[in-house]
């Protein structure tokens, strides 16, 4: 039925995994395959084809382009075509 106006609400809910975020030290260092601190974007290219084998949806390879040009523009805050570390924002902490 209808829930009545200023009613409580109580959910109850299963935590079935808890994972690093994308932005951790383990991450960054997976896409970092040279382990020069930096993220290029073939680094970055060649593991978002990784991510999205895994996941075995079909996507056209102009969608990678964008997706790559949208991580660069939002990351690479200093414009030397490199995300580093501190770019990528590993020294905070992962949130749930």
């Amino acid at each position: 039925g209808k829930i009545p106006p200023n009613a409580t609400l109580i959910f109850e809910i299963e935590l079935y995994a808890v994972n690093k975020g994308p932005r951790s030290v383990e991450a960054f260092n997976q896409i970092d395959k040279d382990s020069d601190k930096k993220l290029s974007e073939l680094e970055v290219i060649q593991y978002l084809k990784e991510e999205f084998a895994r996941d075995g949806k079909k996507r056209h390879p102009s969608v990678h382009d964008e997706i790559l040009a949208d991580i660069f523009k939002k990351n690479d805050h200093d414009g030397d075509g490199f995300i580093s570390a501190k770019e990528y924002n590993v020294y905070q902490h992962d949130e749930l």
